[in-house]
C-alpha cells in the first residue's frame, strides 16, 4: 500500500519506465525530486580522411632504408653491397622477411624476423652484379605490414670492338706509300687512352704496342724497310680492365723496297769520297774536286733486278764538267766491292750487276755513242759496251734532274725531266739480289755529284 503521495508519483513513474511506456510527463516533479543527471560522452569526433600524411603518433614503427635502388653500372665480376634498414620511430620495428630475386643475385643477413630498437640497424650483404636485373624485397611491421622493393640493376662488362681500317683486305702496300695500319677500338667500360693495342705480324712478329687517341683511333706506322717483303697478316690485340679481349686482323702483301725518308743511315754503306750532307740531308757523291770516286750503297734491304722501280733525283753542276753519276743494281752474290774505277770509268767500272750511267764528259777511248751528255745502260760494269742509250739535254745546268727507272724482267724504261729516253727489251738480263745505290767520279775535270728523295720498289706482290 502507498503510504504517501511521494510513493506514488514514484511507483508510477518506474511503472511508466517499465511497461515501456513511450510518453511521460515529468513536468510535474519537483526539482529537489529529479533523478540524477545521465552521463553524456564528451570524446573528439573519429578523424575525417583528408589524403594528408598524418604525422606519426606515439607508438609506431617506421624503416628508413639505406637504399631505394642499387645500381652497380657495369662490373667485371659480382660486388658486395650492404642494405640497412634502420628503426626510425618511436616504437620497436620487426623486420620479418628478406628475398632476392633475380639471376645471379644472393644476399646474407642475420637471424628473422629482427626486432629492432628505436635508432637500432639491420643489415642486408648484398652479393651480385653479372647477371642484370633483380629486386630486394624487405618485409616490415610498419603500418600493419609493408613490402619494400629495391631494384637491382648491373650490366656485366662486355669485350671491347677493335675493327682494323687499314690497310683494307688483300692490299698491296708500296714502300714509298703512307705506310699505317689503322684501327678503331671501343669499350663499354674503359676510355680509349686507358687501353693499349699490341699488333703481330705473321712473319715478323711482334711490331709494336700503341695507346690509342680519346676518339678511340689507333695508329701504327709500318716501317716497309724494317719489315719482310711478301704476304703479311698482321693482328691487333686490345684487352680491357676486366680481362676480356678483342682481336682484328687483316692480309695483305707488302712490295719490297723503301724510301729515303724511311731508311735508316746507318743502313747506307759510303765509299771513297761519297758522304750524307746532313744539313741538305743528301747523298754528296763527290764535291767539286779532281780524281775523285764515291760510291753509295743503300743496304737495309735487297730488291730483285729484273722486277723494280728507282725513282730519285740527282745534281751533276758546280765545277768545271765531269764525268757523271750512275744507278748501280748491284748482285749481292757476286760483289766484292762497292766501289768501281774512277774517271770515265764512273765509280761503276767493273761491278756487278747492271748500271745506267748519266754521262757529262766524252770519254772517246771508253767508246762513248756521242760526245754530248747522255744515258746509257750497261751490264757488270762493262763501261765500253752500252746496251742502250740516248742523247740527253745539258744536265749541267746548275738545276736538280729526276730520274725514273723501271726494270721489269728484261724490259727497261728510263725517264728523265718526264721524258722517256729509253725504253726496250735488253738482252743478257738476268735476276739477282741487288743492293740500289749510286756511283760517280771526276777526273781531270769537276762538278758536284749529288742524289736526293730516293725511292725503291721491288714488285714482289701478285697485282
Amino acid at each position: 500500500m502507498v503510504s504517501s503521495r511521494y510513493e506514488l508519483q514514484t511507483a508510477l513513474f518506474v511503472a511508466a519506465f517499465g511497461l515501456g511506456c513511450t510518453e511521460f510527463d515529468v513536468s510535474s516533479i519537483a526539482e529537489n525530486d529529479k533523478p540524477r543527471d545521465v552521463e553524456v560522452d564528451t570524446a573528439d569526433p573519429a578523424p575525417v580522411d583528408t589524403g594528408e600524411t598524418e604525422p606519426p603518433v606515439e607508438g609506431t614503427p617506421i624503416a628508413l632504408i639505406s637504399h631505394d635502388r642499387v645500381d652497380f653500372g657495369i662490373v667485371c665480376s659480382d660486388r658486395m653491397e650492404t642494405v640497412t634498414v634502420e628503426s626510425v620511430g618511436d616504437a620497436p620495428l620487426t623486420v620479418s622477411w628478406v628475398q632476392v630475386d633475380g639471376l645471379g643475385w644472393e644476399l646474407s643477413h642475420g637471424s628473422l624476423p629482427a626486432l629492432l630498437a628505436p635508432g637500432e640497424g639491420f643489415e642486408i650483404h648484398l652479393l651480385g652484379g653479372t647477371s642484370g636485373e633483380g629486386m630486394l624485397t624487405i618485409t616490415t611491421d610498419q603500418d600493419g605490414e609493408t613490402r619494400h622493393e629495391i631494384p637491382l640493376v648491373a650490366t656485366a662488362d662486355r669485350a671491347p670492338t677493335l675493327t682494323i681500317t687499314r690497310p683494307v683486305p688483300e692490299s698491296i702496300l708500296s714502300p714509298e706509300g703512307d705506310a699505317t695500319f689503322e684501327a678503331i677500338v671501343i669499350d663499354d667500360r674503359d676510355r680509349p687512352e686507358a687501353l693499349s693495342v699490341s699488333w703481330t705480324s705473321s712473319v715478323d712478329g711482334a711490331l709494336g704496342t700503341v695507346t690509342p687517341a680519346t676518339d678511340g683511333m689507333v695508329v701504327l706506322p709500318w716501317r716497309s724497310v724494317a719489315q719482310s717483303s711478301g704476304d703479311h697478316r698482321v693482328e691487333a690485340t686490345v684487352t680491357d680492365s676486366c680481362g676480356n679481349v678483342a682481336i682484328d686482323s687483316v692480309g695483305f702483301c707488302q712490295n719490297e723496297g723503301y724510301t729515303e725518308d724511311s731508311i735508316d743511315l746507318e743502313t747506307w754503306n759510303f765509299e771513297g769520297s761519297a758522304l750524307w750532307d746532313m744539313t741538305n740531308e743528301w747523298v754528296e757523291l763527290t764535291g767539286p774536286f779532281n780524281d775523285q770516286a764515291g760510291t753509295a750503297f743503300q743496304t737495309a734491304a735487297a730488291v730483285s733486278s729484273d722486277d723494280v722501280v728507282i725513282d730519285f733525283e740527282f745534281y751533276v753542276s758546280g765545277g768545271s764538267g765531269a764525268d757523271g753519276i750512275s744507278l748501280t743494281a748491284l748482285d749481292v752474290d757476286r760483289m766484292s766491292s762497292f766501289v768501281g774505277g774512277t774517271g770515265g770509268g764512273i765509280g761503276y767500272y767493273g761491278l756487278p750487276g747492271w748500271s745506267i750511267e748519266v754521262d757529262t764528259w766524252y770519254n772517246s777511248e771508253h767508246s762513248d755513242p756521242t760526245s754530248e751528255d747522255h744515258l746509257s745502260f750497261h751490264i757488270d760494269g762493262d763501261i765500253n759496251t752500252p746496251l742502250a742509250w740516248a742523247t740527253l739535254p745539258d744536265m749541267e745546268d746548275g738545276a736538280w734532274h729526276t730520274a725514273s727507272v723501271s726494270v721489269i724482267g728484261p724490259h727497261v724504261t728510263v725517264a728523265i725531266d718526264g721524258t722517256t729516253y729509253i725504253d726496250t727489251d735488253i738482252g743478257g738480263l738476268v735476276p739477282f739480289s741487288a743492293y740500289v745505290g749510286f756511283t760517280a767520279a771526276t777526273g781531270g775535270a769537276t762538278n758536284y755529284h749529288l742524289i736526293d728523295a730516293l725511292s725503291v720498289e721491288g714488285f714482289v706482290c701478285d697485282d
